[in-house]
């Protein structure tokens, strides 16, 4: 017999078994639903049903199947999708935003490299563009110097300030990233407006004349004669409009007219420029202020200029609280006008002008002529000691006692036990710098020096330098190399007027005569620039002094400067070493600089500049190619001048080593560097011992970096032998 089972429903199941083997039927999680449950029994030979039963059956549905279930298990579905979906997204747009960022990012850092680049770069040349414009000034005050005719002296002095005026302009233009920036700072000082408007007329008038033009000036006669505030920047602002009238106007007149309007201790000065010119088109003024603006470029193509010059004035009388206006008819002329607020500081009227600035053209401190200052007692602070020499060489003829400094701390200590009456500071020192040591002396509790002017040496002479050491509390700025000049005209400004003496008609004669011109049969000197050199030093004298001590130290300087090489080359990443190769590298090229040895100073300059940037990689590349360069003057100078000539000796007695050592220590340890200089040229003079004279290199690099241990250590050694 067969059993056969047969379940029919949502699904149909079927089995088979014989009786003897029928254990039962299972179905496995049959779906819901109803089924009919069909059990056969069957011949196993003819499959004949011989028994049949037939039963109902019926499974209900579970929660899972139900069918608001399935819908909740869908929508669910449904939601995670769209969550992940939109996580995707968002992860996706957060992935374009993070990439926009980085590239927005990256532009701002590739911005701010190129504005890095440019500053750098205009430091760097600051330097080079100001040298010519030192160099026509030099040469203009040596005509003043020499010259005894008046009108030659009027021709010169205004040369000489209108180039004052254009070095001023130079360097603001050269920094126009501080104006873009509205980082420029305003100087304030006392100045006579009869000056200013003087100088004005003066750079204006021969520009005029060359273009068959008629300049007219209009000054009220009532205006106090000297106020408080920025000459430099109010000069450049009406230059600017001067020049633009003049460059704008082919035919007719320009006017410059100044008056002032009394405001209690303050006067309201207006300005105006007319010309007869071009004038501008209507749809132009609301763009003439722009940066780089030029309009009717067909008609004005062949007139000068970049476009900047009513962009930085507009920027400089906002500073000043002001603003620039302009009324203009297309083919009649323009007219430029401003009102600014001034402090009064003397209420003189300045009267007929004409006269006044005759006046003032007499009291130009432009000479090297004029005084003597005996009792006058200043300090002047350096590393360097060949720029200490310079300095005292320079103020010889003044008679003024001065002290030297060979650092920060040590000016400090003198300062607080002695009162000077002026005292000029390097910037760049080891260990305590120039900025570091006037606050110092500022602060001293019982310092006699608190109000003492302070001056800053510095070769940092891009624009803006002087702005920021006046903020630091510095009464003035020299850059350097230092033009004699001007170091005349600080002195001038701020010694004790009781104290300065009119210098003897006598001395003053040798003084034209020492510096009257420079030699035409000066040794021809590979990389020297004899017109640069003169212009800082202006003496032979202290040419040949100057270039001797040079020699003397090629190889101490070297010397510092290979010790802090070798500990980059240990480590690079060794601050220590990378500031003190930055302050001697710069020490170096300050001495070639004041030489006119631009080959030495522009490689100085560029290794400065990697050790300020902590370029190790560029040091290493450049280092040793200075290094050969700065070593080959022992030999390009050897001769000039006698320099490291053997001269016949004669043989020194026994008791003259001794002698001569005395007077050298003594010397020094009264810091009487002229003493140890002469002392030491009459030790040269006498042959030693052998060994005596191989030190003799030794002592002398040691008297000329006024090192007074050096020294003691050196004739140590010699009484030794």
């Amino acid at each position: 017999l067969l059993v056969r089972c047969q379940l029919k429903g949502p699904i149909l199941v079927e089995q088979d078994s014989t009786v003897s083997t029928f254990e039962g039927l299972t179905f496995t999680e049959p779906p819901s639903g109803n089924y009919t449950l069909t059990v056969q029994i069957l011949d196993e030979l003819d499959h004949k049903v011989l028994k049949e039963e037939k039963y109902f059956l019926s499974k209900e549905l579970q929660f899972y199947e139900q069918k608001y279930f399935i819908w909740y298990k869908y929508s669910v579905l449904a939601v995670f999708l769209l969550f992940l979906a939109w996580t995707l997204a968002k992860q996706s747009s957060v992935s374009v935003i993070r990439n926009q960022y980085d590239e927005i990012r990256a532009a701002r850092d590739e911005a701010e490299r190129a504005n890095r680049a440019k500053t750098k770069f205009l430091a760097q040349m600051s330097h080079e563009i100001r040298t010519p414009i030192n160099s026509v000034l030099g040469m203009d005050e040596m005509i003043i110097r020499e010259s005894r005719e008046r009108n030659i002296q009027e021709y010169a002095s205004d040369i000489y300030q209108a180039g004052r005026t254009l070095l001023s302009l130079i360097n603001e233009i050269l920094d126009f990233s501080k104006i873009e920036a509205d980082t420029m700072e305003l100087v304030p000082v006392d100045y006579e407006i009869a000056s200013l408007i003087h100088d004005l007329y003066t750079m204006t008038v021969h520009r005029a004349d060359a273009k068959n033009l008629k300049l007219e000036l209009k000054v009220d006669p009532n205006m106090p004669y000297m106020y408080h505030g920025d000459d430099v920047r109010i000069r450049q602002i009406i230059t600017n409009l001067l020049t633009n009238a003049v460059k704008y106007t082919k035919e007719g007149t320009v006017w410059l007219r100044i008056w002032g309007h009394r405001e209690y201790e303050n006067e309201l000065i207006h300005v105006e420029v007319e010309d007869t010119g071009i004038g501008i088109k209507p749809e132009n003024l609301q763009h003439l202020f722009d940066d780089y603006a030029r309009f009717d470029n067909e008609k004005n193509r062949f007139i000068e200029g970049t476009g900047l010059g009513l962009g930085i004035a507009t920027k400089l009388l906002k500073m000043m609280n002001s603003e620039l206006k302009v009324e203009s008819i297309y083919g009649q002329g323009s007219k430029f006008y401003f009102d600014l607020l001034q402090r009064i500081v003397d209420e003189e009227p300045i009267g007929d002008f004409q006269k006044r600035v005759a006046e003032a053209g007499n009291d130009q401190d432009v000479t090297t002529r004029g005084f003597i200052a005996p009792e006058c007692n200043i300090m002047v602070v350096d590393d360097n000691s060949m720029n200490l020499r310079v300095f005292k060489s320079l103020l010889k003829i003044t008679q003024i006692n001065i002290t030297e400094a060979d650092g920060g701390a040590q000016s400090v200590l003198l300062a607080e036990n002695m009162h000077f009456d002026m005292i000029f500071m390097d910037h760049m020192m080891p260990e305590v710098d120039g900025v570091e040591a006037m606050k110092q002396i500022r602060s001293l509790a019982e310092s006699q020096n608190r109000e003492t002017p302070i001056y800053v040496l510095t070769a940092n002479a891009v624009a803006g330098a002087k702005e920021q050491y006046l903020s630091e509390g510095f009464d003035g700025f020299l850059s350097k190399p230092i033009v004699f000049e001007r170091l005349m005209d600080a002195l001038r400004d701020h010694l004790p007027k009781e104290k300065i003496l009119p210098m003897p008609e006598e001395e003053e004669q040798k003084v034209l005569m020492s510096g009257a011109s420079m030699p035409d049969d000066l040794p021809v000197v590979e990389g020297i620039d004899w017109a640069s050199c003169w212009i800082h030093l202006s003496n032979l004298d202290v040419v040949k002094e100057t270039m001797s001590e040079f020699y003397e130290l090629l190889i101490p300087n070297l010397e510092k400067l290979q010790t802090f090489y070798k500990s980059l080359e240990i480590n690079p990443k060794y601050r220590k070493a990378i500031e003190g190769y930055r302050i001697q590298v710069h020490a170096m090229k300050g001495a070639a600089n004041t030489l006119g040895i631009y080959p030495l100073a522009g490689m100085a300059k560029v290794l400065e500049f990697a050790a300020k940037d902590e370029d190790t990689d560029r040091i290493f590349q450049l280092h040793p190619i200075f290094q050969e360069e700065w070593s080959s003057y022992r030999e390009k100078l050897k001769g000039v001048f006698d320099i490291g000539v053997e001269k016949e000796k004669q043989k020194a007695e026994s008791w003259m080593l001794e002698s001569f050592l005395e007077l050298i220590e003594g010397a020094m340890e009264e810091m009487d560097v002229d003493a140890a200089d002469a002392a030491l040229d009459r030790m040269k003079g006498y042959e030693f011992p052998q060994k005596v004279e191989e030190l003799m290199p030794a002592l002398s690099a040691a008297v000329t970096s006024l090192d007074e241990k050096a020294v003691k250590e050196v004739t140590a050694r010699m009484r030794e032998e």
